[in-house]
Parts: C-alpha cells; sequence; structure tokens
C-alpha cells in the first residue's frame, strides 16, 4: 500500500502551509490549508501561530506540526482535518485526496517519500514548496454566506446594521467580530513579506484569494517579484477571484508564470449572483470573463460555485451558461457545497421544497459540462442531499429567514423579486 493511500495522510503537512487575513485572537494565523477547521482543530489552537508572533519557520518545524505529521503516519485522525473527513464520507473527492493524487504526477515537485524519510532522520522538515495566501480582507462585494474577516465591506456594513438594530441580530446570523473592521495588509508586515520572498527559492505553487486580491498592490508586488528575480516560469499560480475586477495589468502578470489555475467565484447569473454576491453587476463580470479569456491563453480556467439555499433552484441556468463558454474556451465546474453558516445549506430547507429541486437538478446531466467527472460528482452528491427524508431544523430555517430580510432592508433588495421560483416555494415562512 502507498503512503498516499493511507486514510489519514495528506501531502500537505509536508509541503504546503497557508497565510491567513482571518483570526482569533491574532489575525494573520499560520494553518497547514485552507480546508484547515480552526475550531475543531486541539493541537494547533493551543499555540496559536501567527504573523505577528512567529515566523513561518516557528510554524513549520513546531512540535504541533510534527505531532500532526506522526499522526498522519499512523494513520490517526486529526481533528483540524475535518472538512475532507466529512467530504470523503459523503463520496466526494476531498482536498487531502486531490492533493495527494495529483502529487504523484507533477513530476516537478520533491518526491514526498523522500522529504518524510528527512524529516524522520532530522527532525526537521523541509521547507514548504506549496503556499497558500491570504493578503488582505479587502473585498469590493459583502457575499451574503461570507463573513466580516474575509469581506472588509461585508464587515462595514454588518457594522452598520448592528448600530441599527443591535447586537441581538449578530448571534447566530452574521458572525461579526469588531477586530474584523480593520483591514488587514500582509504587506505591511516587513518582516513576514522579507520571509515570503525569502521562500521563492523553494516555492513552485503558490495560492492567492482574499478579500479580493486583484484590488491589493500587495499582491501585484508578491508576484512582480519572482517575475524580477526569474523565478515565474518555474512557479504555477493559483488565483481566487470574483470577476469584477480584471485589468489589464493583472491580465498580463497571468502570463508570466509557468502555469496558471484562475477560479472565478460566480454562484449564479444575472439577478441571482447580484443577489448573493451584492453589490456586483453581471454584465459587467460577463464582460470581464470575455476579456480575460480574449486576452490570456494560458490560464486553465475554473468556475467554483458556492451551492446553497439561494441559487439551489437555479444552478441549471449557471451551469447552462458556462457549458456555452466551454464550447470557445474549456471551463472546469468545480462546485462546493456550503456547509457553514448552518442556515444557508441545502439541507436547512424542509424536505418537500427539496423534493421540489430534484428534477431541475437532474436536468443538468443532460448538458455536455456534465460530463466533467467532478461536477457530475458534485451534481450525484448535491441529489444524495435533496432526497435525504430527514426531519428540518427548524431553528435554522428561521435563522434563513431572519438573515434574509435583514439584508434585503439594509441592501434595498428582494429575494421575491430577485429569485421568484425559489420565493414561491419558502414564501409560507415569510
Amino acid at each position: 500500500m502507498e503512503i498516499t493511500d493511507n486514510k489519514s495522510f495528506c501531502v500537505y503537512a509536508w509541503t504546503h502551509m497557508m497565510v491567513t487575513a482571518s483570526g482569533k485572537p491574532v489575525r494573520g494565523e499560520y494553518w497547514p490549508c485552507c480546508n484547515w477547521t480552526p475550531h475543531n482543530d486541539n493541537i494547533l489552537n493551543s499555540k496559536g501561530y501567527n504573523v505577528k508572533e512567529s515566523t513561518i519557520s516557528d510554524f513549520w518545524q513546531s512540535d504541533e506540526m510534527n505531532k500532526i505529521r506522526t499522526m498522519m503516519l499512523e494513520g490517526k485522525p486529526v481533528s483540524g482535518c475535518k472538512a475532507c473527513y466529512e467530504e470523503e464520507r459523503n463520496g466526494t473527492a476531498s482536498l487531502r485526496q486531490q492533493e495527494n493524487n495529483g502529487w504523484k504526477r507533477h513530476k516537478d515537485l520533491p518526491d514526498i517519500q523522500d522529504t518524510i524519510s528527512k524529516w524522520q532522520e532530522t527532525g526537521i522538515c523541509d521547507e514548504p514548496v506549496s503556499i497558500d495566501i491570504n493578503f488582505s480582507s479587502l473585498c469590493n462585494l459583502k457575499c451574503r454566506m461570507c463573513f466580516s474577516g474575509l469581506s472588509s465591506e461585508l464587515a462595514k456594513e454588518q457594522w452598520s446594521i448592528i448600530q441599527k438594530e443591535g447586537w441581538e441580530v449578530n448571534h447566530e446570523l452574521m458572525r461579526f467580530q469588531e477586530d474584523d473592521l480593520e483591514i488587514i495588509d500582509h504587506g505591511k508586515n516587513n518582516r513576514l513579506m522579507s520571509e515570503l520572498y525569502d521562500q521563492f527559492k523553494n516555492i513552485k505553487r503558490i495560492y492567492l484569494k482574499g478579500g479580493e486580491p486583484t484590488l491589493l498592490q500587495t499582491m501585484y508586488d508578491y508576484l512582480n517579484y519572482p517575475v524580477d528575480q526569474g523565478h515565474a516560469n518555474d512557479i504555477q499560480i493559483k488565483f481566487n477571484t470574483n470577476m469584477t475586477n480584471v485589468q489589464k495589468r493583472f491580465v498580463q502578470l497571468m502570463d508570466r508564470f509557468k502555469k496558471v489555475d484562475l477560479t472565478m467565484s460566480i454562484d449564479g447569473v444575472n439577478a441571482v449572483q447580484e443577489y448573493i454576491r451584492a453589490p456586483s453587476k453581471w454584465q459587467a463580470i460577463d464582460k470581464n470573463i470575455t476579456y480575460f479569456i480574449e486576452n490570456n491563453h494560458k490560464a486553465d480556467l475554473m468556475v467554483s460555485p458556492c451551492w446553497q439555499i439561494y441559487n439551489l433552484f437555479y444552478i441549471k441556468e449557471h451551469l447552462e451558461y458556462f457549458d456555452n463558454l466551454n464550447k470557445k474556451r474549456k471551463v472546469e465546474v468545480t462546485p462546493i457545497i456550503l456547509d457553514f453558516p448552518l442556515h444557508y445549506r441545502i439541507d436547512t430547507l424542509p424536505y418537500e421544497i427539496r423534493q421540489q429541486a430534484i428534477d431541475k437538478v437532474k436536468e443538468c446531466f443532460k448538458l455536455d459540462i456534465a460530463k466533467q467527472p467532478t461536477l457530475y460528482k458534485k451534481l450525484h452528491t448535491l441529489l444524495k442531499i435533496l432526497m435525504e427524508d430527514k426531519e428540518h431544523n427548524q431553528i435554522h430555517m428561521q435563522q434563513f429567514v431572519q438573515i434574509s430580510k435583514l439584508y434585503d432592508k439594509h441592501r434595498n433588495q428582494s429575494l421575491e423579486k430577485s429569485l421568484p421560483e425559489l420565493y414561491k416555494h419558502v414564501k409560507k415562512y415569510f
């Protein structure tokens, strides 16, 4: 049996790390990966490695990270890896599985067994070759399912709502934290940036997200460094963007790297997108997608919709758009089935409402794009959720109604007008 077949093992523990923009008690934490669940973690939380108090090396060579690595080799579950374990139980390929399988195919990446053997002999882990960075919470959108630590605009809005409506609206609805009003920018942390620049001698893969990273000069400074130093041709970039700010310099910069994976965070078309990801404008996003496709021929394109209550009845229309786009330029669809906040989860809807969406989801399989393995599996997982005959959580449903009304009021939006098909099914709860 290969080591990657171990049900606990993840190649990321020896190769990858993340720098967050959010976090408690100090904003800017070091995590093993983006799928890490800190609220479930009982290892790293005890120490709280962060950009203000710790170096990258402090985190990477820590007793805590070594404990995680040891547990994985012994086949013991790691508490912070809960999200991957749950995806695997639901029959979906987790990030852990994807990276374990993918590592075998990348000949330019270190042999993982050699890396592990060296660590076992010396107690020192080779520096990460892959890094995931949230430079800032700066964002121009206030997506309904997001939280204040990842969107400066949402933080401002939630604080305004609390001042008008009272703190009670925050509990279990918005998850606002006052610290999030400060827009963090890791570019102002000279020690951290010096460490990150130094990492380029080893780095093979960079994952950038926000906030909205295209808004931040720090992001451009960071990526221009390997371009200027001649490292860019050896580096793969993965980039998350909401496609509202596609500038010429961004398109040109993406062309300078060995490989680029551009992931578009788009949850619907027309009114659906504008309702979920206010104040985005679909016409502008559509124009930006076309501009990128016409002016950048290197990037592999993906769209990663977040499937939730709001867009459940509109998934087919969303997929149709990218099915048509796929005829011009290949676009991989890699959906996320929302897990948190609980009041937006699809299984929060009563069983009889979920039943009404089954036929629409089944229609999606007729599209050519549904033949993509990841999308095909996610659609089947979604059907499983819709068909599961279990009692819905009435409290979470009430919270969904509360938060929908609250944002509609303060954004001058209307669920009834923007999402009429959904409203038809849920109006009795309103």
